[in-house]
């Protein structure tokens, strides 16, 4: 798969900068709603799952989105409240005021806000920001970096030493996909489910090996694939090919295990 750094030529400093502009706006609104007696709507647009949203997650997009149209008028926006708006732009802004809405609401830090540009179809600058910890996970063409540390994912040749994460095993919309999945978790060193977006950040700065997840949305990924990238892994579908929107997802700190995982995945029906 080609290196994104290498095809596009831009000022991603720029672009960065706004970034974190935009993270900053979102921390603004949701840290002070954070273990407040909000109002929770079902949004009712999971087959056989609550999904939960209150003012925090739409506020914070509306902010977002409000910065955005202000610098960058031509510019895309595609965010999980708030849908598509000019989504077939050169340049668009990927959103998830908050991403792990679940332990948002239940008072656990394991949330973040994801913002990814894509310029022509692709994501060049990748952002999780989560203000309760004060963490920024970031990554572009120039590196990956948690606030000011470089961050690197870990080596790990083969899958009985990984650590493999899913947020929840309801991804896994069929049994051929289940099964793949606990083809893995029988030979992986240790399982960890839950953690969210957290899971790819983690990954990125060498915590964790394995990331498999699946029925995810743009907003639910986008931001994550530039940090890992940037971060020396590898991040695919479940076929090993170029991740287009969202999906089904597998991303490794270690191009060896990505391979051997592959062979389990690949089997799996995601259609």
């Amino acid at each position: 798969m080609a290196n994104i750094y290498n095809q596009i030529d831009l000022d991603i400093e720029s672009y960065l900068n706004f970034t974190h502009q935009i993270a900053d706006v979102a921390s603004n609104v949701i840290k002070p709603l954070f273990r407040s007696n909000l109002e929770i709507t079902d949004k009712g647009d999971k087959e056989n799952r609550l999904s939960q949203v209150t003012e925090a997650d739409r506020g914070a997009e509306r902010a977002m989105r409000s910065l955005i149209e202000e610098k960058f008028p031509q510019h895309g926006i595609i965010g999980e409240e708030y849908g598509y708006t000019r989504s077939q732009s050169k340049y668009v802004w990927v959103l998830d005021p908050i991403d792990g809405t679940d332990p948002f609401l239940a008072g656990l830090p394991t949330w973040g806000s994801l913002i990814a540009l894509m310029i022509d179809g692709r994501s060049c600058i990748g952002m999780m920001n989560q203000p309760i910890f004060g963490e920024r996970f970031y990554g572009s063409k120039n590196g990956a970096f948690l606030g000011p540390k470089r961050i690197s994912t870990r080596k790990c040749k083969n899958l009985k030493d990984a650590s493999l994460s899913i947020t929840s095993l309801q991804m896994l919309a069929n049994k051929s996909q289940l099964d793949a999945f606990k083809e893995i978790e029988k030979r992986v060193l240790q399982l960890r489910v839950g953690g969210d977006c957290y899971n790819y950040a983690l990954l990125a700065a060498g915590s964790i090996d394995l990331v498999i997840e699946g029925q995810l949305a743009p907003w639910d990924i986008q931001a994550h694939i530039p940090i890992i990238e940037a971060a020396g892994g590898i991040i695919t579908d479940w076929k090993g090919n170029e991740i287009k929107a969202g999906g089904w997802v597998i991303a490794a700190g270690d191009p060896y295990i990505h391979e051997q995982a592959l062979e389990f995945l690949s089997l799996a029906n995601t259609e």
